[in-house]
């Protein structure tokens, strides 16, 4: 009887040691997953104060630092299963709410358009733009509380963006091979500029006027490369081989896959 009893004392102790463990695992597994979501939601967090800083170097409309805002808000929620940051999260998501209601009824639309200085900055401004319109992409499948329409027109407004940055920094480094006497390569960048604006179809001033320079370089270029010699036209086209090499990958970034989502 003893040895009975002392048979189910230990297959009890090992069933509840198993469980004990059983419930450790999940606790941890749990724990692991809540930090991850909320390491996840400090990053996105970090990622969006961090494009709203940099407006100063491209400029956004209204609909897209609302998107940027209700992005916040989003991943505060997600923070909130840590129950530690749960009154810190509360405080921040009343605050952002009240950002988004100032904004609804006092932010002060800016069409200006900020061309980039050199190929640094024109990188990227194209970079943050790539990131911009994919945040939009998440945000329209997430449902943000924004008519989807705005957000299409905001995705149309970055592409045209992504164009005229492409399109400034071309004709700044048309101007710098022209100086060179780079004609080769100066007639290649021009006629690639043309063709940009021309399959754009975007029916904008400013793309006409970059289309009017773009036109008067060229003539200007050819004018100024007419070869006297065969000699000098070979050695044009070797600068022009040259230069597009070494420019690649310069061509590469900002010449990039611009396909809409």
């Amino acid at each position: 009887m003893l040895f009975t009893i002392a048979v189910i004392f230990v297959v009890l102790a090992s069933f509840l040691l198993i469980m004990v463990n059983m419930y450790s695992d999940y606790a941890a597994r749990k724990e692991q997953d809540a930090r991850l979501i909320a390491n996840k939601a400090r990053n996105i967090i970090s990622e969006c104060e961090e494009l709203l800083l940099n407006q100063s170097q491209l400029v956004m409309s209204k609909t897209l630092v609302l998107v940027l805002h209700y992005r916040i808000i989003r991943a505060l929620r997600k923070r909130a299963i840590d129950k530690k940051s749960q009154d810190e999260v509360k405080e921040r998501i009343a605050n952002e709410e009240k950002i988004i209601a100032d904004l609804k009824n006092k932010y002060q639309e800016s069409n200006v358009f900020k061309a980039p200085e050199n190929d640094l900055q024109a990188i990227s401004q194209l970079r943050t733009i790539r990131r911009l319109r994919n945040i939009l992409k998440s945000e329209l499948s997430f449902g943000v509380p924004l008519n989807p329409a705005l957000i299409n027109k905001e995705d149309r407004r970055l592409y045209i963006l992504v164009l005229k940055v492409n399109i400034s920094n071309l004709v700044q480094k048309v101007f710098e091979m022209k100086r060179q006497k780079q004609f080769g390569s100066c007639r290649q960048l021009i006629e690639k500029g043309l063709q940009v604006i021309k399959q754009a179809g975007v029916k904008d001033g400013w793309f006409t006027e970059k289309e009017d320079i773009l036109t008067g370089l060229l003539a200007n270029v050819n004018s100024d490369a007419n070869p006297k010699s065969k000699e000098k036209k070979a050695s044009e086209e070797a600068d022009a081989n040259g230069q597009s090499t070494a420019n690649k990958d310069d061509y590469d970034e900002i010449f990039g896959d611009k396909k809409k989502w």
